[in-house]
């Protein structure tokens, strides 16, 4: 991914380059800086960005000026817009910038946060493997869907899962996906779970999404190299009238589909004395579909399940993944649930690893299977192939030793 920065201040150059060196993206970055939009534009002439971080209060060319210049080059890559102006002229611009027909991706006020710029870095990087429409507008980013736009929605087929892959500690094999529904809406870009997924569980679609993903990793096989993939469940999924039946009414039809899907039951609080919720997710695991406990670790109830359902997989809560660097309490939890699972016989997996640190403390501790932007942000399944390969490059290059296949 190419980036080209134009800051005019040094000190927040530098301090933005220094963040920018600190962020793992999928694809290893290559930076460079302009003081100006005339310097920029001089760059540009040889350097062609994907991504361009923009100030707006600049010496010789604003920034404003200068986004009205690179729309007239036709420019198609993301832009992200950094200023100390107030939201009302970041507001201002993103529309001009729609206008324009260029692709704003986000506006950050100074001083730069780097967990934001970490996000819309990654949103660029999905733009770029599967470009889309993205939104410029924030007030249209938080639009507020009605039923019957949702409804339509999902008859349209625009929501649907983008996958973000899980691979081995010990070997950095990709070895599965997990499925996270999204919104690709034709004129708003993709869209986040919360502007969407409230409603959708209001109207009690839980069951339709899931069943919506297992067609979909279905149809998409030959992306996925065979390797299961997770489909989210809640409670309320699991209570479904029809949700088992109409499962094995579909692996009837691809006899090998419990090796092709597995069940991750989110919200596991809801289970504890739900006896419709747990006759099913024993109907599911003895029909041969294995289930994961989601963000073990954060209550009793999720400690009582493993007694209760066999699980095959546990995932550790995220918040104690990411504070371990820093929290021996975190690393003592963690290095518990670990112990657990070995127990057990579960996979455990850690969710949240975004740095090469995390991937090294974890497999010091031992864990099995690591999940997070270190690895990979969730991705439209036509990224993955590419975003594979450029894994095994990453791998080899951080000396984490790849096993032959």
């Amino acid at each position: 991914m190419k980036i080209l920065l134009i800051e005019d201040h040094p000190f927040q150059r530098d301090a933005m380059m220094m963040q920018l060196e600190l962020i793992n993206l999928p694809k290893p970055a290559q930076i460079k800086t302009a003081a100006s939009g005339v310097e920029a534009l001089h760059i540009m002439t040889s350097f062609a960005p994907d991504v361009l971080i923009c100030d707006l209060k600049m010496p010789e060319m604003d920034g404003v000026t200068f986004l009205s210049h690179i729309s007239e080059l036709a420019f198609k890559g993301s832009i992200i817009i950094t200023s100390a102006s107030n939201q009302i002229v970041l507001d201002t611009v993103q529309k001009m910038c729609m206008s324009y027909h260029l692709k704003v991706i986000g506006a950050i006020s100074k001083p730069v946060k780097i967990n934001i710029l970490r996000e819309l870095l990654h949103l660029a990087w999905i733009e770029s493997t599967n470009p889309t429409k993205f939104v410029s507008s924030p007030s249209e980013k938080s639009k507020v869907f009605t039923e019957h736009e949702l409804e339509h929605a999902l008859k349209q087929g625009w929501i649907k899962p983008f996958f973000q892959p899980l691979v081995a500690l010990d070997s950095t094999q990709w070895l599965y996906c997990e499925a996270l529904i999204r919104f690709v809406h034709p004129v708003l870009g993709v869209l986040p779970p919360a502007s969407f997924l409230p409603l959708l569980r209001k109207m009690q679609k839980d069951a339709e999404l899931a069943l919506i993903s297992i067609e979909y990793i279905l149809a998409h096989q030959q992306q996925l190299a065979g390797r299961p993939v997770a489909v989210n469940i809640t409670p309320t999924t699991l209570m479904h009238n029809h949700f088992v039946d109409d499962v094995l009414a579909i692996a009837d039809k691809n006899p090998q589909l419990s090796q092709k899907i597995y069940f991750e039951i989110t919200e596991s609080d809801a289970l504890e004395n739900t006896g419709r919720a747990l006759e099913s997710a024993s109907r599911l695991a003895m029909h041969g579909f294995n289930l994961s406990i989601d963000d073990f670790g954060t209550g009793y109830s999720s400690l009582s399940l493993l007694d209760t359902l066999p699980f095959d997989t546990l995932k550790i809560d995220m918040s104690f993944i990411r504070a371990i660097e820093t929290s021996n309490t975190a690393a003592a939890i963690v290095e518990a649930c670990l112990l657990l699972s070995r127990r057990l016989k579960l996979e455990s997996v850690a969710e949240g690893v975004e740095t090469l640190a995390l991937w090294h403390r974890l497999q010091s501790f031992g864990c099995t299977l690591a999940q997070g932007y270190y690895i990979a942000a969730p991705m439209p399944v036509e990224a993955l192939v590419q975003w594979h390969q450029e894994w095994e490059i990453k791998a080899a290059k951080n000396l984490l030793a790849i096993v032959s296949k």
